[in-house]
């Protein structure tokens, strides 16, 4: 930008293009040839400020960039790039919005029964635990498409809210008609609500649990 700027303004002070560009390049890299053309006041201010902002330009990315490396981000982005366009690869998979603990149990039954299973979580999850992974709301429609929804054989929504995994349900539907969609309630009232808004199955772990050891109960207390 800082090139297409100097190379425009020299140009509007009577250089020809050629001319325009090699100076904007002998002054943002401070190598001191001889100006081209009539040097004028306003000839002489525009190259001022041409070098502050080229060097300025200069300095601070040198300072990103070292900063990044010492910090491990460009690593990170690197490693996030590369995940990113093996999803992109992806087709028939699972995408699981939520790692918590019903997530995580989610994702080893899939995992160990050889789904392939994208999740999608705020939080940045360990990536050698997880082979494929989305930082990022799962309410925006953006991270749902990264996490590849269009291509999705199936999507689940263990959110630890019910309001969220009805949203994401509402905007997974509009965007994939044929979708298979389960989805997590916290609560019996929004197992209706979730199912107007597409869900195919809705569980509720709670009441599973609670079952399960009721279930227990009544067998201790019936072999005693």
């Amino acid at each position: 930008m800082v090139v297409a700027a100097g190379t425009f303004g020299y140009h509007r002070l009577g250089l020809s293009f050629m001319d325009a560009l090699y100076q904007t390049v002998i002054t943002i890299t401070t190598v001191g040839y001889d100006e081209i053309g009539t040097v004028t006041d306003g000839y002489r201010v525009f190259t001022v400020v041409l070098i502050l902002f080229g060097v300025g330009t200069a300095l601070y990315t040198l300072g990103v960039l070292i900063e990044s490396l010492f910090e491990g981000r460009l690593d990170v982005e690197i490693r996030r790039r590369r995940m990113q366009k093996q999803i992109d690869r992806l087709d028939a998979h699972v995408v699981l919005c939520g790692y918590g603990q019903v997530g995580g149990a989610i994702h080893r039954e899939l995992t160990s029964a050889g789904r392939t299973v994208v999740v999608v979580d705020r939080r940045a999850l360990d990536s050698e635990q997880l082979r494929y992974a989305v930082t990022g709301e799962a309410t925006d429609d953006d991270v749902l498409m990264a996490a590849g929804l269009r291509r999705a054989g199936a999507l689940v929504l263990a959110l630890d809210s019910d309001v969220d995994n009805l949203y994401v349900a509402l905007t997974a539907r509009s965007m994939c008609p044929a979708l298979f969609i389960v989805a997590r309630s916290n609560k019996s009232s929004a197992e209706p609500k979730l199912r107007q808004a597409g869900v195919d199955q809705v569980v509720n772990p709670h009441e599973i649990g609670g079952s399960r050891m009721a279930a227990l109960v009544s067998a201790a207390a019936a072999s005693g």
